[in-house]
Protein backbone atom coordinates (compact mmCIF):
# COMPACT_ATOMS: atom_id res chain seq x y z
CA UNK A 1 0.00 0.00 0.00
CA UNK A 2 1.38 3.17 -0.82
CA UNK A 3 1.72 6.12 1.45
CA UNK A 4 -1.24 8.28 0.14
CA UNK A 5 -3.20 5.08 0.60
CA UNK A 6 -2.33 4.86 4.56
CA UNK A 7 -3.86 8.74 4.22
CA UNK A 8 -6.62 8.12 2.43
CA UNK A 9 -7.22 4.61 4.61
CA UNK A 10 -7.01 6.68 7.93
CA UNK A 11 -9.09 9.55 7.05
CA UNK A 12 -12.44 7.03 6.17
CA UNK A 13 -12.00 5.76 9.21
CA UNK A 14 -11.95 9.05 11.17
CA UNK A 15 -15.46 10.06 9.13
CA UNK A 16 -16.72 6.77 9.69
CA UNK A 17 -15.94 6.80 13.40
CA UNK A 18 -17.14 10.11 13.29
CA UNK A 19 -20.53 8.79 11.92
CA UNK A 20 -20.98 6.22 13.91
CA UNK A 21 -20.46 8.32 17.26
CA UNK A 22 -22.69 10.99 16.07
CA UNK A 23 -25.66 8.34 15.21
CA UNK A 24 -24.70 6.60 19.03
CA UNK A 25 -25.15 10.50 20.55
CA UNK A 26 -28.69 11.01 18.46
CA UNK A 27 -29.78 7.52 18.82
CA UNK A 28 -29.00 7.38 22.95
CA UNK A 29 -31.66 8.16 24.99
CA UNK A 30 -29.52 9.30 28.40
CA UNK A 31 -30.70 11.50 30.36
CA UNK A 32 -28.74 15.20 30.60
CA UNK A 33 -25.17 15.70 32.65
CA UNK A 34 -24.64 11.83 32.08
CA UNK A 35 -22.21 10.76 29.05
CA UNK A 36 -22.90 6.99 27.83
CA UNK A 37 -19.69 4.79 27.80
CA UNK A 38 -19.96 4.03 24.37
CA UNK A 39 -19.88 7.91 23.62
CA UNK A 40 -16.89 8.34 25.77
CA UNK A 41 -15.10 4.58 23.76
CA UNK A 42 -15.89 6.14 20.32
CA UNK A 43 -14.48 9.67 21.48
CA UNK A 44 -11.07 8.21 22.24
CA UNK A 45 -11.07 6.10 18.99
CA UNK A 46 -12.44 9.45 17.00
CA UNK A 47 -9.12 10.99 19.00
CA UNK A 48 -6.92 8.11 17.72
CA UNK A 49 -7.73 7.96 14.48
CA UNK A 50 -7.26 11.86 14.00
CA UNK A 51 -3.87 11.57 15.43
CA UNK A 52 -3.52 8.67 12.98
CA UNK A 53 -4.15 10.86 10.17
CA UNK A 54 -2.24 13.65 11.27
CA UNK A 55 0.63 11.24 11.93
CA UNK A 56 0.07 9.69 8.39
CA UNK A 57 0.46 13.15 6.70
CA UNK A 58 3.38 14.11 8.28
CA UNK A 59 5.36 10.57 7.64
CA UNK A 60 4.44 11.13 3.98
CA UNK A 61 5.27 14.64 3.86
CA UNK A 62 8.89 14.60 5.97
CA UNK A 63 9.45 11.09 3.36
CA UNK A 64 9.00 13.61 0.75
CA UNK A 65 11.18 16.48 1.79
CA UNK A 66 14.08 13.54 3.43
CA UNK A 67 14.12 12.01 -0.49
CA UNK A 68 14.15 15.66 -1.87
CA UNK A 69 17.17 16.28 0.70
CA UNK A 70 18.63 13.17 -0.42
CA UNK A 71 18.43 14.21 -4.33
CA UNK A 72 18.95 17.70 -4.83
CA UNK A 73 19.56 17.46 -8.52
CA UNK A 74 15.87 16.05 -8.93
CA UNK A 75 14.78 18.71 -6.14
CA UNK A 76 16.57 21.41 -8.47
CA UNK A 77 14.33 20.25 -11.70
CA UNK A 78 11.34 20.28 -9.47
CA UNK A 79 12.09 23.93 -8.87
CA UNK A 80 12.88 24.66 -12.47
CA UNK A 81 9.56 23.18 -13.88
CA UNK A 82 7.66 25.14 -11.50
CA UNK A 83 9.49 28.51 -12.16
CA UNK A 84 9.11 27.74 -16.06
CA UNK A 85 5.20 27.50 -15.34
CA UNK A 86 5.03 30.52 -13.31
CA UNK A 87 6.78 32.00 -16.20
CA UNK A 88 4.74 30.74 -18.72
CA UNK A 89 1.56 31.50 -16.95
CA UNK A 90 2.63 35.47 -17.14
CA UNK A 91 4.25 35.61 -20.29
CA UNK A 92 2.04 37.37 -23.16
CA UNK A 93 0.82 35.25 -25.37
CA UNK A 94 2.75 35.01 -28.77
CA UNK A 95 1.48 35.70 -32.02
CA UNK A 96 0.32 33.31 -34.01
CA UNK A 97 2.78 32.48 -37.61
CA UNK A 98 1.08 30.90 -40.73
CA UNK A 99 1.60 26.71 -40.15
CA UNK A 100 2.08 26.47 -43.67
CA UNK A 101 3.64 29.80 -45.23
CA UNK A 102 3.95 29.24 -49.41
CA UNK A 103 7.62 28.16 -50.43
CA UNK A 104 9.69 31.05 -50.60
CA UNK A 105 7.85 33.63 -48.80
CA UNK A 106 9.19 34.82 -46.08
CA UNK A 107 7.04 34.03 -42.68
CA UNK A 108 6.01 37.66 -42.20
CA UNK A 109 5.55 39.22 -45.59
CA UNK A 110 2.19 41.40 -46.00
CA UNK A 111 -0.45 40.17 -48.29
CA UNK A 112 -0.01 41.74 -51.78
CA UNK A 113 -3.02 44.63 -52.28
CA UNK A 114 -5.87 43.07 -54.26
CA UNK A 115 -5.13 39.22 -52.57
CA UNK A 116 -8.64 37.47 -51.97
CA UNK A 117 -9.87 38.33 -48.57
CA UNK A 118 -7.75 41.73 -47.66
CA UNK A 119 -10.51 44.11 -48.40
CA UNK A 120 -7.76 46.54 -50.24
CA UNK A 121 -8.37 46.65 -53.81
CA UNK A 122 -5.61 45.77 -56.47
CA UNK A 123 -3.92 49.49 -57.52
CA UNK A 124 -4.96 48.71 -61.31
CA UNK A 125 -8.79 48.52 -60.11
CA UNK A 126 -8.62 52.17 -58.56
CA UNK A 127 -10.24 54.68 -60.57
CA UNK A 128 -8.25 57.81 -61.21
CA UNK A 129 -8.95 60.90 -60.20
CA UNK A 130 -10.44 62.88 -62.57
CA UNK A 131 -7.85 65.81 -63.64
CA UNK A 132 -8.06 69.80 -63.27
Amino acid sequence: MTPDAWVWASLGLLLALLGIRAWVVETGHASLGRTPVRVKVLTGACALALALVAGSVAVNGGARLVYLLLHPAEAQALEDAAQDAADASTAPPTPLAPENPAPGTPATAAPAPGAPGTGVPAPSAVPAAPGP
